[in-house]
């Protein structure tokens, strides 16, 4: 993997000390790799007339029809080198998703793991989904979610619901239905259609979550998830409705197969 990775990075270096691309020495400065051009080896007498010139530069090198796909990622790859993070996480999801690229899941999560390292907010959310299915490399539910809490503690809503999920579950984490509900609830105020998230807060509320309103919170999210094709939330509405699950009395214990069910997480 690392060889093939040098490999393109020759190739890079030597598009841009060959082509003397101008535009492709004004991304690297708009992307922060230079802090000036003249830092860069490859233009000598480049001159930034404006901060426009330099953005239109940039989308044309990296996503005009006219500009190869191969010149294109090249210039990608060449930031990634670079520590430029956002580069780093396109390098994985182009590998991750096979994009114009052969699908490789090692060398995409070795782009996430750099990508995560410098900040990048998608990255570690969906560093966490791949270390939680061990995708690229070995499964480790902890580290998914030492990588779910840095992304949510940025904001991601995406990583919210899936912490919430493992923090539901007791996956990788210890059980916390109080801390699962609030973060389940914001994502689920961003993407109200997920059903596996409408069922994890379900069960939070069966759990005590929610105080007196927690059997109807529950029997609420239930349908949610039953509406949206949850055979799980369909047994539960029915085990409800025929009376179990009061608030009064604790709740039935749940199959393993209901409280164990693989937690994939969302992706970006």
């Amino acid at each position: 993997m690392v060889i093939e990775i040098e490999k393109e990075l020759v190739a890079a270096r030597a598009i841009a000390s060959a082509s003397g691309d101008k535009m492709f020495v004004l991304s690297c400065v708009l992307s922060g790799v230079f802090s000036e051009v003249s830092s860069s080896p490859y233009a000598p007498d480049v001159k930034v007339d404006s901060e426009e010139e330099v953005v239109d530069g940039l989308l044309r090198i990296l996503y005009d029809k006219d500009t190869s796909i191969r010149h294109s990622r090249l210039i990608r790859l060449y930031l990634a080198m670079n520590g430029h993070a956002h580069s780093q996480f396109m390098e994985a999801v182009n590998f991750r998703d096979g994009r114009d690229i052969a699908h490789n899941d090692e060398v995409a999560r070795y782009w996430m793991e750099k990508a995560a390292e410098n900040g990048s907010a998608g990255a570690q959310n969906d560093l966490g989904v791949m270390c939680s299915n061990g995708i690229g490399g070995e499964a480790d539910q902890e580290k998914a979610v030492y990588w779910y809490m840095k992304s949510a503690e940025s904001g991601d809503v995406i990583a919210k619901g899936n912490l919430g999920q493992n923090l539901a579950q007791g996956i990788g984490i210890k059980r916390n239905y109080m801390r699962a509900a609030q973060l389940l609830k914001e994502n689920l105020s961003v993407n109200p259609y997920n059903a596996w998230n409408h069922l994890l807060l379900a069960k939070c509320y069966e759990h005590g979550v929610g105080g007196h309103s927690g059997r109807r919170l529950a029997m609420y999210h239930y349908q949610e998830a039953s509406d949206f094709g949850s055979p799980l939330a369909r047994a539960a509405l029915r085990r409800l409705k025929a009376g179990r699950g009061k608030t009064h009395r604790k709740p039935q214990p749940e199959s393993e197969q209901e409280n164990r069910e693989p937690v994939s997480g969302n992706m970006v």
